[in-house]
């Protein structure tokens, strides 16, 4: 019998795939780093590429690690781990796939969160096939408590416009000064961590993470592209997928180790969307779920798109049997089962839209338009990638000649101009981030060989200044005329910056936002409670019977209002300390029913608290003032009428969004009429 645990291939192995040369063991409790060091001291060919540090129910760290050995293949190294009677298991380092189809060719193209039987991409959908956001969101709290999602995907474009307000700050991390400041093993993590590359900087190189990242928490209200299903959301972006394209379990599991450590160390994560799957069960991402659910975080898991049944063919993780997993299917603009989309009445708990979902796009896959003029001369440039762009009409200045763009080699004069540079030595976000620090207001790079390439890149998103790169023997054309004035232009129409996918990749997204909604809206309730709150209330779909657990498609609305009284749950329990019978109810006899006073947010056991209209007074009988109290969370309009009939009212002044203040209005016409009669209207946002 052998010593260790040793599963010699995956369970439900059928069409697996896995990295070559490479297992993942996690090794007995109590054994040490300089332990599992040892494993690989003994022949060369033999290291550890990676060790994974979690803490455990916030305690003590449960130790795995990933080893590779060009010279074995993976059935042999299962067998020698095995044989070791420090190892628990080993098993292969397995391949996921992103589970979104390829994409076809604001707000009103959102049909999962309000369908009216619009078109979309050609399509017209069936109204109210949707998730119910507008009435979800009008039932949310005003002062809801900030969460965070882990996207653990191929990146978060983070200078989006759509997102950048809402793209997680790591708050023990300082940017770009190469330490690791809040010691948790990972330099610069300054917005999450690319796990595939090791680096802190950030990059989406194909789109896929950046469009489930705006579908969960795009920014709303800022007269920009779309609305994320949860606004005010914060997006850590944990960036798993490899130049290869592949998700591998390894990088899946640090990047959940990562989550679960930023939870112990205060950070409020608490979901992670996993828009990925392949086949077979592997213990060591089991483990790593599991600590996912006992530091209270939810996984939402896509299902997959091969039309199968997961219950006879899993896919994971997303059959992953913990308490904490929500499984995801697409369903279409009917909301019938996306012809794509897998399913299981045993392994796939609801249904969500996931068929032509239009989101957001990484700028770096934009097309910009780059230009540079000299006295009228113009010369064949690129923007480096992630460069900053300018405005329209370019900006211009004085090309100083900055050496190979070492810091000393910025003279004074580059502060307000543009630094002219030779390519060499440094890397180039090196040489635009020391033009910056000097106060260039641009860069231009010149190549030290013929035959550029364009195609330069920063390395990842930040506030880069703009960048141009151009040829050698244009470069030493110019640096004959330094200094000299010049226009840099960079430009790019970020309003292309969204794009059209299907996939369950995209339904995962819709509910991993309502996990952050629930999460918002009842911040003392546990993981578990957050998975009831959204699968026990769910809208009926009688074509998902027998094809998901729920039998149904998510709905933000029953999220927070769970008996469909007219109240939010929320305001119920700290009303009336748990939920109320009737929303018609009247409970303090004010003549205001108990919804008249969630919707004003006004005590329900108060009789002197209820939505009112207070006279201020006249001025020489030239007009009247009227003020009241504009409670945050709330929209308050006045209107006036002079005989009451129906459709006499007219509006006083404009729309007050509430922010707790009183606010006073002014009827400069009232000294006219014989009579003036006002309301107060009052709607949820």
């Amino acid at each position: 019998m052998l010593a260790g645990v040793i599963l010699v291939l995956p369970r439900e192995s059928v069409g697996a795939e896995w990295a070559p040369n490479e297992v993942i063991v996690r090794f007995k409790d109590g054994v040490s780093v300089e332990q599992m060091g040892q494993r690989a001291a003994g022949r060369a060919s033999l290291r550890m590429k990676k060790e994974f540090r979690v803490r455990e129910g916030g305690g003590g760290k449960v130790r795995r690690g990933l080893f590779h050995d060009a010279g074995k293949s993976v059935e042999e190294l299962l067998e020698e781990f095995g044989n070791n009677e420090l190892v628990e298991y080993a098993e292969p380092n397995l391949i996921r796939r992103k589970s979104a189809l390829p994409d076809d060719p604001g707000f009103g193209l959102l049909w999962g969160l309000q369908n009216s039987g619009q078109s979309v991409d050609g399509k017209a959908g069936t109204a109210g096939a949707d998730v119910d956001y507008e009435d979800g969101v009008s039932f949310s709290r005003p002062d809801g408590t900030e969460v965070v999602v882990a996207v653990a995907d191929s990146g978060i474009s983070i200078r989006h416009p759509d997102l950048a307000a809402n793209v997680w700050v790591n708050p023990g991390e300082v940017a770009g000064n190469g330490i690791d400041d809040d010691g948790n093993g990972y330099v610069d993590d300054v917005h999450g961590y690319d796990f595939a590359d090791g680096s802190g900087e950030m990059e989406d190189g194909d789109g896929h993470g950046t469009h489930v990242a705006g579908t969960i928490g795009a920014v709303t209200g800022n007269a920009v592209g779309i609305a994320g299903v949860c606004d005010g959301v914060k997006l850590m972006a944990l960036n798993v997928e490899s130049d290869d394209g592949y998700i591998y379990s390894s990088e899946m599991i640090e990047a959940l180790d990562y989550a679960v450590d930023a939870k112990y160390s205060g950070v409020n994560v608490v979901a992670v969307n996993a828009s990925f799957g392949g086949p077979s069960f592997t213990q060591a991402e089991y483990d790593a779920i599991a600590s996912l659910n006992a530091a209270g975080i939810v996984l939402c898991a896509a299902a997959g798109n091969e039309a199968a049944d997961n219950d006879a063919s899993p896919t994971y993780p997303a059959n992953y049997d913990l308490a904490n997993v929500i499984s995801v299917a697409a369903v279409d603009q009917d909301n019938s089962l996306a012809s794509f989309s897998n399913f299981g009445a045993g392994s796939v708990d609801l249904g969500a839209p996931g068929e032509n979902i239009y989101s957001t796009l990484p700028l770096n896959l934009l097309s910009y338009t780059a230009e540079l003029e000299l006295d009228g001369t113009s010369y064949t440039v690129a923007n480096l990638v992630h460069s900053g762009t300018t405005p329209t009409g370019g900006l211009s200045g004085t090309l100083v000649d900055c050496g190979l763009g070492y810091p000393e080699e910025f003279p004074a004069g580059v502060s307000g101009n543009i630094a002219f540079i030779e390519r060499g030595e440094l890397f180039f976000s090196e040489k635009v981030g020391n033009a910056a620090d000097a106060g260039a207001i641009a860069a231009v790079i010149y190549d030290h060989t013929s035959g550029t390439a364009f195609g330069w890149t920063l390395g990842g998103e930040a506030d880069w200044i703009p960048a141009l790169q151009l040829s050698l023997e244009d470069g030493e054309e110019i640096a004959a005329l330094l200094p000299v004035g010049a226009t840099v232009t960079i430009t790019g129409n970020q309003s292309l910056a969204y794009q059209l996918l299907d996939g369950t990749s995209m339904a995962t997204p819709h509910v991993t936002g309502a996990v952050a909604f629930a999460a918002a809206n009842f911040p003392d309730e546990s993981a578990g409670e957050r998975v009831a709150r959204i699968l026990d209330h769910v809208t009926p779909v009688a074509g998902l019977d027998g094809l998901v657990g729920t039998a149904g498609v998510l709905n933000l609305s029953m999220i927070v209002n769970t008996d469909g009284d007219g109240l939010a749950d929320w305001w119920e329990e700290e009303s009336f300390a748990g939920l109320a019978e009737d929303g018609a109810a009247d409970t303090d006899g004010d003549g205001f029913s108990d919804e008249c006073e969630f919707v004003a947010l006004t005590d329900p056991l108060s009789a002197a608290d209820f939505p009112r209209l207070t006279a201020v007074g006249d001025e020489a009988g030239s007009g009247f003032a009227l003020s009241f109290e504009a409670r945050d969370g709330r929209f308050y309009q006045v209107r006036w009428s002079e005989d009451l009939e129906a459709g006499s009212w007219q509006d006083l002044g404009g729309t007050t969004v509430g922010d707790g203040s009183v606010v006073e209005v002014w009827d400069p016409d009232a000294g006219e009429a014989a009579r003036r009669f006002y309301q107060l209207k009052v709607e949820r946002k």
